[in-house]
């Protein structure tokens, strides 16, 4: 039954309520009837007059919202995780942070696991993408690698094992994995909260019916890639082993992409059925969708080469020390872009991305245009043309006293 209380908060599109737009009367309250579908399976359905009041409720809120005049905005929602250290006090060890004059590395350091992901890497990685997100005025490049001699080898199987067993009713401490929990996750904020909750409640009225409950955790999965994928800073991923599984999609979310020539890239999980939908939007704008077919249902391992070939790395070198050295080339190029102009490309190649041409994409590229050029940066690049000197963000190279030379002199390398 979908109760008027719970139509009340319903949302489906995600848009702000128009107060001078009536509500349409909500439904008596009947209770839902239990059914089976075609597999024998219980299903939920809805009374006539539940269903009747739901599209009467969404073309209501299609009419007064009118979402097609303008794209989705790009930026991300950061109300989905609390932070519990900053980049100025880290604390995590599973996963690095090494911060410079307008450069960070967050660095993956579970070389023993090959760096698989479970919840030590994805919190310290949650509380590192927050922290840049903060820091987008004084820290304008971010690069993600690894220790050790994989990048990441996606999920870590012992913590599939251990949700398993949870559900047999056994204990299991954290999340089963090897790790190092030297930091407590904090309690949701208030607003964080309330933003999860109604998170979950649109997930659950427009799949449930159909596809059953999605978890917080898979949502917090796709926000965390979009997340990544909306950073403001340049980044730049400097693969120093292969990449598999959520690797693939750690890889793809970055800007520009730098791997050794021994690395490998697969999404090994659909031999086993596991479908990396959470990735695909992020690997698919990198490949394309002809790539993406063959990659995504071959389970194809592409060696660096071939993964430049298809578009998932834009070069390749023979060690990390190159890798380091082409790093130092990029930020100085990087050094002479002002910072929110960066910011405003990467919106516009997300905002525009797959969007057709019409009277909503025009909107917004002209949106954009009009911010940029009221923008203080501009003014300063103006004035350092005309005056023939550096402009503000420029004075300052980008980079570190002693570089974080990750990788360089193991034995891995």
């Amino acid at each position: 039954m979908l109760a008027a209380a719970a139509m009340a908060d319903w949302d489906p599109f995600a848009v702000d309520e128009q107060p001078d737009a009536p509500a349409a009367p909500a439904p008596a309250a009947v209770e839902a009837a239990k059914t089976q579908d075609e597999n024998g399976e219980k299903v939920v359905s809805l009374e006539k007059e539940d269903m009747n009041y739901v599209s009467e409720e969404v073309l209501r809120r299609l009419k007064a919202s009118k979402p097609w005049e303008t794209p989705l905005d790009p930026k991300p929602d950061l109300l989905w995780h609390t932070p519990t250290c900053t980049l100025a006090d880290w604390r995590h060890q599973d996963v690095k942070v090494e911060v410079g004059t307008g450069i960070a590395y967050v660095i993956f350091n579970r070389p023993n696991e090959n760096n698989s992901l479970q919840d030590t890497i994805n919190f310290g990685t949650n509380d590192a993408l927050y922290g840049l997100h903060e820091r987008k005025e004084d820290i304008r490049v971010a690069v993600f690698t690894g220790e050790g001699r994989m990048y990441c080898s996606g999920g870590d199987p012992k913590s599939w094992q251990s949700n398993a067993a949870r559900l047999r009713g056994e204990y299991v401490e954290g999340d089963g994995t090897v790790a190092n929990r030297c930091v407590e996750a904090k309690e949701m904020s208030p607003e964080v909260m309330q933003a999860a909750t109604a998170l979950q409640m649109r997930a659950f009225y427009a799949n449930a019916f159909k596809f059953g409950p999605v978890s917080y955790g898979q949502l917090c999965a796709a926000k965390q890639w979009h997340t990544w994928y909306t950073l403001p800073q340049f980044t730049i991923s400097l693969v120093n082993g292969s990449a598999m599984g959520g690797g693939v999609g750690c890889v793809c979310c970055c800007d520009y992409v730098i791997a050794v020539k021994k690395a490998y890239f697969v999404l090994s999980e659909v031999k086993i059925g596991v479908i990396p939908a959470t990735i695909s939007p992020y690997v698919i704008a990198k490949i394309g969708t002809s790539n993406a077919k063959r990659f995504f249902c071959a389970a194809e391992n592409l060696t660096a080469a071939r993964a430049k070939e298809f578009g998932i790395v834009d070069e390749v070198v023979d060690n990390m020390k190159e890798g380091h050295e082409r790093i130092k080339e990029i930020v100085k190029a990087i050094s002479e872009i002002p910072p929110r102009a960066v910011e405003s490309y990467k919106e516009i190649v997300a905002g525009t991305s797959g969007v057709p041409y019409g009277k909503a994409l025009v909107h917004y590229m002209c949106r954009k245009q009009a911010m940029a050029a009221d923008g203080k940066e501009v003014a300063e690049g103006l004035a350092a043309a005309a005056e023939k000197r550096l402009p503000a963000w420029a004075e300052k190279p980008i980079g570190f006293e002693k570089w974080p030379m990750v990788g360089v002199g193991s034995k891995n390398q």
